[in-house]
């Protein structure tokens, strides 16, 4: 199953605009996690990601928000709620590519709901 779920999620982590993706659970734990480059700087964000998305979640599903953004020095990140348990964060370092793969995200985000 995360083999066909990293293949649904393969447009987004080949984008050259985008440094990480991961598919996060409710308690923080990620499922898959993509770093375009391994350096302790986004391990640091993955890190803090991880002790966040229980709050960051319910924020989303009692806020009836589609997504969050929000920048994180000088990188942007957006989380898109796939299920009740489950979340895709996507970070760039350009806001605008945030932008323009919002459709692909929406898409990977529906296959693996229907997958799960």
């Amino acid at each position: 199953m995360l083999l066909k779920i990293y293949n649904i999620m393969r447009p987004i982590t080949t984008n050259p605009k985008v440094q990480m993706v991961a598919l996060y659970r409710v308690d923080g734990t990620p499922i898959i996690a993509e770093v375009r480059k391994r350096s302790t700087r986004f391990l640091n964000i993955l890190y803090n990601l991880e002790n966040n998305i229980k709050n960051i979640l319910y924020e989303i599903f009692n806020g009836k928000m589609e997504e969050v953004s929000f920048k994180f020095k000088d990188v942007f990140v957006k989380m898109y709620p796939v299920s009740k348990t489950i979340v895709l964060t996507v970070i760039t370092s350009d806001e605008l590519s945030l932008y323009r793969i919002d459709v692909d995200v929406k898409s990977i985000c529906r296959k693996i709901r229907e997958l799960i």
